[in-house]
């Protein structure tokens, strides 16, 4: 197999922005490690697999664009993936609220 096979990711500016808003958001809530293994690991898969990364939500036919959303926890991402440009469009990021366990890691 020859040349790139990895997936180019694109991003608005509102994106961009509203992912810095996460960041900070964690920062705050001192979840920044956890928000940040598991944001590199979704742009990961994004980039390599971005098909069989979380779950299909529709097919735009005129844009040739399938919606996904997927998390892992704390981050939640909706995405659309244009196969013939092997291009993945960022939505939207979240960061997810905590979870009981989080709230009490000892138990």
């Amino acid at each position: 197999m020859s040349g790139d096979t990895r997936y180019h990711l694109a991003q608005s500016e509102i994106v961009s922005d509203g992912f810095r808003a996460i960041v900070a958001q964690a920062k705050a809530e001192q979840r920044l490690p956890i928000f940040t293994r598991a944001s590199r690991w979704i742009i990961e898969e994004l980039a390599r697999t971005p098909n069989e990364f979380g779950e299909s939500r529709e097919y735009l036919p005129d844009a040739e664009i399938a919606m996904r959303c997927g998390f892992a926890r704390p981050v939640y991402v909706e995405f659309g993936v244009h196969e013939e440009s092997r291009t993945v469009f960022l939505r939207r990021f979240e960061l997810l609220p905590r979870t009981a366990e989080e709230n009490n890691p000892s138990g």
